[in-house]
């Protein structure tokens, strides 16, 4: 498809492709609407396209060339599908913007529709679905209806996107629609099923997709092979929400499938494993037989993959996610695989050194040590600083090998400063959960090399935690004194140099009365730390000895609360999904519907709050109009004002109208701001109609009408047989209405309010048209 694309716009001269760019052509749009009509009886094709492509180049300048509108729609009975194609986006772009136009598109596309050629039906379908105005559903769902049961595949997979396209513009026109997508899953075309799969889960999302059954189960698993490696894809996600009744089931389908686990396309191994994985998650045997018999076609695409880096990422993010609960001896003896080439990006090296931490045991120790040792004198300082994390990583998961680990990291203070500060952060946690290796970090804790912030810390917090135990650590705290910058650090230092007090009281006397005084007598100090050395240096005064107990008598920590928190949220990740990529369980990076709703209304609220300040600043002021506000006026000095209203009538008519797509679909507010609203409007328009069907005046029926249009009820109420309701809705600004129907005298009565001058008009006659078409009112 590509070269032959290349050689099309290249065969193409510059000069006469730029010829339709050229200058202002504004003033030519008449005679391009004569050019087209004179061109309707060519039977040269080509001819034909260069004139389409000349009204699709002033189309695309902004060149307002709608009156060439019904020539188009002429031109359209042709069977070259490259004019097809330039036509309908002309018919689609203009018809969204001018209803009248809108019909005449509407009637080509029906017209197409039911063209010998099926990829001119399908094509017309698409563009028929495509129009997303309201006066269009009446006409779209019949021709879907029709090409659901069209003789080629391409139409009828074509009307089931359809079907997803209406179910998001008006979903009540969906009716029983279901039934008959769930008759198409056993269509011939494997391309019309998983389109009938996708809009069966889009259309039942709320209760959860599409409905699996043993018999549909196994008729979608006889004929897997009939589809191409996407289709299998999909099916096999849709197949991981089904469960078995029993076991003999679960092993016949997982006998089935196993062959699929040697399929070179990585979107089906995890499909299949994604599969097996929620099939035997209430079974920890055969669990574990599964993810030992997943492990060989994990490494393999792993290791082929290698050309394609993205897909290579995602397989070791995977592996990575199996062996960090609770399975990574599994993929112990293959951890040469997972070393580091010189050649691959950064970010395939930190997922291989995560999961070599994940991986390392006591037999594959000796030589992961000599390649991560390799790794720390990287070039790359972000390789360098993940290798001293992942040795660190090892150190705290394997505490009996620990030791080798620490004397290896020992040996790195010699090198660059960043190297030696990562391993002082690195030294924090593993004192943190073993404290009997500060022997042999006392070398580089006193290193005065460390010159990153938090490296600081670190090191802030073993002098604290370790005091008794380094000789010179009151004097290296000394240093930080008054010139810390961070609060972070600055609070670290007080607890450190108050731990060091308790065992070292007489060398921290003064050192400790420094930093008070530093903290306490610095007017742009942070107010908590000034509140916490407050409180520490009153505790010191009263009574040291109770303050003493209190910071000696800590708890033992076997397991850091950052480990718990990411091991909990592990088990939320949902295997061959973003959320392994992200590490994120979904509701952390999926936000849901109504969060784009309420979105959506608040940016409607702030142009209502820009388009009601724009018609302030627009009212004309008395003064500047000649009127003198200090001035009493008679009748000989009343200026006299042209066209004044008949005070006789409500209103004029006002000539613009609304439509239900320029209205916020979902639109919510509080009753209480309804009621404000209510009460504060004094824009407002009335009118009373007699009542034609009393059979559908009631408050369930009116809702749904009224939802319909997009107008929602906030309150509701019947006595005496009258139906009292208030609507409201949004448009350019908000519009809110009574609407009450009386069944004693057979009358609707409608009172509509709005905040912008003429849309109470507007809007009552928005309403009147739909209740008039509904045969509600006569």
């Amino acid at each position: 498809m590509r070269p032959h694309y290349a050689s099309s716009i290249a065969s193409i001269p510059p000069p006469k492709q730029q010829q339709y760019f050229e200058g202002n052509r504004k003033g030519e749009v008449n005679e391009l609407k004569i050019l087209v009509k004179n061109t309707l009886s060519e039977k040269d094709d080509k001819k034909k396209r260069e004139v389409v492509k000349k009204v699709i180049a002033y189309m695309t300048l902004g060149i307002d060339v709608s009156k060439i509108f019904p020539e188009m729609c002429m031109a359209s009975y042709t069977n070259d599908m490259v004019q097809k194609k330039m036509i309908y986006l002309y018919l689609t772009t203009y018809a969204e913007q001018n209803k009248d136009l809108a019909f005449m598109a509407i009637s080509t596309f029906q017209k197409d529709c039911k063209h010998s050629d099926p990829k001119i039906r399908g094509f017309a379908l698409r563009n028929l679905c495509s129009l997303r105005f309201s006066g269009a559903i009446e006409y779209l769902m019949p021709a879907i209806r029709e090409s659901l049961s069209d003789i080629d595949p391409y139409v009828r997979k074509t009307a089931i996107m359809g079907c997803v396209k209406v179910y998001y513009m008006q979903p009540e026109f969906l009716s029983n629609i279901e039934e008959q997508l769930y008759k198409m899953i056993s269509d011939n075309d494997p391309l019309v099923i998983i389109n009938a799969i996708h809009a069966l889960n889009e259309i039942l999302a709320a209760e959860g997709g599409m409905a699996l059954s043993k018999k549909l189960v196994d008729y979608l698993l006889g004929r897997l092979k009939e589809f191409n490696e996407w289709g299998q894809a999909t099916i096999l996600d849709e197949l991981s929400k089904y469960q078995p009744k029993d076991d003999k089931e679960m092993f016949n389908i997982m006998n089935l499938l196993e062959e699929r686990l040697k399929h070179s396309c990585s979107a089906i191994v995890l499909a299949v494993i994604k599969v097996f994985m929620n099939f035997t998650k209430n079974k920890p045997q055969v669990y574990e037989q599964v993810i030992t018999r997943v492990k060989a076609p994990l490494v393999t695409l792993a290791s082929i993959s290698e050309g394609n880096l993205e897909i290579m990422y995602t397989i070791l993010c995977h592996i990575k996610f199996i062996a960090s609960k609770g399975y990574n001896q599994v993929f112990s003896q293959d951890y040469k695989c997972f070393y580091c080439r010189v050649d691959e990006p950064t970010y395939i090296k930190l997922i291989k050194l995560e999961i070599l931490a994940l991986i390392a045991c006591d037999f594959n120790l000796g030589d992961m040590l000599n390649e991560l040792g390799e790794y720390v004198t990287d070039v790359d300082q972000e390789i360098s600083k993940k290798s001293i994390q992942a040795l660190g990583a090892i150190a705290l998961r394997l505490p009996d090998l620990a030791n080798a680990i620490v004397k290896q990291l020992s040996s790195f203070i010699t090198l660059q400063d960043y190297i030696t500060n990562e391993v002082i952060i690195v030294f924090k946690d593993i004192l943190r959960k073993d404290p009997k290796h500060i022997k042999d970090c006392l070398e580089i804790i006193q290193s005065d090399s460390v010159t990153d912030q938090n490296s600081k810390i670190a090191l802030i917090y073993i002098l604290g935690q370790f005091g008794s135990q380094i000789p010179l650590a009151p004097y290296i705290l000394q240093t930080f004194i008054g010139v810390a910058e961070s609060v972070e650090l600055k609070h670290t230092l007080l607890t450190s140099c108050l731990k060091v007090f308790f065992c070292r009281a007489p060398e921290m006397q003064e050192i400790l009365g420094q930093l008070f005084y530093s903290i306490m007598n610095n007017e742009n100090e942070d107010i908590d730390l000034k509140d916490r050395a407050a409180f520490y240096y009153r505790a010191l005064q009263n009574n040291p000895n109770e303050i003493k107990k209190l910071w000696q008598n800590g708890i033992k920590v076997d397991k850091f609360l950052e480990e718990q928190n990411i091991n909990k949220e592990a088990l939320l990740f949902e295997f061959n999904s973003l959320s392994v990529i992200y590490e994120k369980s979904v509701n952390k990076f999926i936000k849901p519907a109504e969060y784009f709703n309420n979105l959506r209304n608040k940016e409607l609220q702030d142009q209502i709050q820009e388009q009601q300040q724009s018609t302030t600043a627009e009212k004309p002021d008395p003064v500047q109009d000649g009127f003198d506000i200090e001035h009493d006026i008679t009748v000989s000095n009343v200026p006299i004002v042209q066209n004044q209203p008949n005070l006789l009538e409500i209103s004029e008519q006002p000539k613009q109208k609304l439509i239900i797509d320029n209205f916020v679909l979902d639109y919510r507010i509080e009753v209480e701001y309804f009621e404000s609203m209510w009460t504060s409007l004094n824009n407002g328009a009335s009118i009373t109609r007699t009542l034609a069907r009393n059979d559908i005046a009631n408050e369930n029926a009116m809702e749904q009408l009224f939802n319909r249009y997009r107008l929602y009820n906030i309150a509701a109420g019947e006595e005496d047989n009258v139906l009292q309701m208030y609507f409201y809705g949004a448009h350019k600004c908000q519009v809110f209405f009574e609407f009450e129907i009386n069944r004693n005298l057979n009358t609707v009565l409608l009172n509509t309010k709005s905040e912008l001058e003429d849309y109470a008009y507007l809007a009552q006659k928005y309403v009147e048209d739909f209740l008039k078409q509904s045969n509600l009112i006569v």
